[in-house]
């Protein structure tokens, strides 16, 4: 079995806990299945959940729905499967749904998932529905469906679909499909991920994730701080169980390494807590449960408490709630396929921020990390932490000793930090090799507070 590791070795580091993790609580029910295929939780708390049939039609699948946190389920819509769910900008779901003997159809609610219309497109038999993705427009919106024969498009919101591979390998399954914030779309399939730049008109190959691997799932992770749309990321998880990061400014095209997990990656989702100025990142893994982390570079730390032994996680869903002005935590909620009656469990997990009644959370220890990218061109990113209001310095030496860049000249107060480095910035034009980044906290005023210095080398290829 594998078993979880970084790319990047850092010296672990404990700081103070701003959201406490609970262990995984079965939900009240469990929805009939004998799986859960997909999930989704509303704003409003409502759940849905697709799921699969066992030995059909004796147990069927479809969709369900609970409006009390799992402690009943309305059985919506009855079928041999629903594999997938989405809800789109204007609340609409759409969701695939095979009721056989009809082939698989894209089907569509209106009022939250009580009343399914459809199908508006039906794929033709054999073909089957993996993922879909909605894309905002006036009066019509696009509507994109992954395929074991490619992606189909309607660019006129659901009434029509017409192919939209261009550029994507023949006998392309496409697993997921997701939109960023700026209109990039980006296609998981079992030969690769691709992206799109023009509504789909045609695909482009992405670079850094091995042939011999499949991406599977894909999720955006948004800055919370406005004004740094450049540094939007996207996670994309494998079959193999790893997971890769790309960054907007390179239109995804550029993919590293960033964790190994022990199993297919199931979903992921990444949870902002804006009041805190923290993140939660979910990883779920079919066979070998689920990873959390608030920061991906550090680690992620495996979290199966209360869940059953080898859980065969298929589907992670989750919302942040704000039951007052300052406190916000993230609710969690897990699916498993057991394939078998009874088979389609939820659990539920929460994390609850702690220590809010001072809102200045003070960070206990002082840290520089590795940059990342590395190597890098022509930018990279440093993050630093300092545990007290101290005087910060960030500066950049090549391999004699020479200052080529001040990046931090300013007092900080304690928190965490994160400052871009880019080669060609300033009055020296830096050249391919190894430079040093060194991180000196200090009070010059005081003559006190704790003296902290660390370096780091990073390689800069053209």
């Amino acid at each position: 079995m594998k078993h979880l590791y970084l790319l990047i070795i850092l010296e672990i580091v404990v700081f103070c806990s701003i959201v406490q993790s609970q262990t995984w609580v079965q939900t009240g029910n469990t929805p009939s299945g004998g799986g859960i295929t997909d999930l989704l939780v509303r704003s409003n708390g409502d759940l849905i959940a697709g799921v699969g049939s066992f030995n059909w039609p004796n147990t069927a699948g479809g969709i369900r729905k609970s409006t009390d946190d799992g402690q009943s389920w309305q059985n919506v819509s009855s079928a041999y499967i629903c594999r997938t769910i989405e809800e789109a900008f204007n609340g609409y779901l759409y969701a695939s749904i095979w009721y056989y003997p009809q082939n698989e159809g894209l089907y569509r609610s209106t009022d939250g998932g009580d009343v399914w219309q459809g199908p508006s497109y039906s794929v033709p038999s054999g073909n089957n529905i993996f993922s879909i993705a909605v894309k905002e427009g006036t009066p019509d919106y696009f509507v994109f469906l992954g395929t074991r024969e490619g992606i189909l498009r309607s660019t006129n919101s659901g009434s029509t679909f017409q192919s939209s591979s261009n550029g994507l390998p023949q006998n392309s399954w496409v697993r997921d499909i997701e939109i960023d914030s700026s209109g990039l779309i980006a296609a998981a399939t079992t030969n690769g991920l691709f992206i799109s730049t023009n509504n789909g008109d045609s695909w482009l190959a992405t670079n850094g994730i091995p042939a011999s691997d499949t991406t599977v799932f894909l999720a955006f992770d948004y800055p919370i701080n406005a004004g740094k749309g450049d540094d939007v990321r996207l996670n994309v998880g494998t079959q193999n169980g790893n997971l890769y990061e790309s960054f907007s400014n390179s239109q995804y095209l550029t993919l590293t390494l960033l964790a190994v997990f022990g199993g297919e990656v199931s979903g992921m989702a990444v949870w902002a807590l804006k009041n805190l100025n923290e993140k939660r990142h979910g990883v779920a893994t079919f066979s070998d449960g689920f990873y959390s982390t608030s920061d991906p570079l550090v680690g992620f730390n495996k979290e199966n408490n209360g869940l059953p032994e080898n859980p065969k996680l298929s589907a992670l869903t989750g919302r942040v709630v704000s039951p007052r002005t300052v406190d916000e935590r993230v609710d969690m909620y897990a699916g498993v396929y057991e394939n078998m009656v009874g088979g389609a469990k939820i659990y539920k997990k929460s994390y609850i921020p702690t220590d809010v009644e001072d809102d200045n959370l003070t960070i206990r220890e002082y840290r520089l990390y590795q940059n990342y990218p590395n190597p890098f061109n022509p930018a990279t990113n440093i993050r630093y932490a300092i545990g007290n209001k101290q005087f910060v310095t960030l500066k950049v030496y090549d391999v004699l000793g020479n200052e080529v860049a001040t990046l931090i000249d300013e007092y900080k107060p304690a928190g965490n930090y994160e400052v871009e480095f880019r080669s060609e910035s300033g009055i020296n034009q830096l050249v391919s090799g190894i430079y040093f980044y060194q991180l000196r906290t200090f009070d010059p005023l005081t003559n006190s507070g704790r003296v902290y210095v660390e370096t780091k080398k990073m390689v800069l290829l053209k």
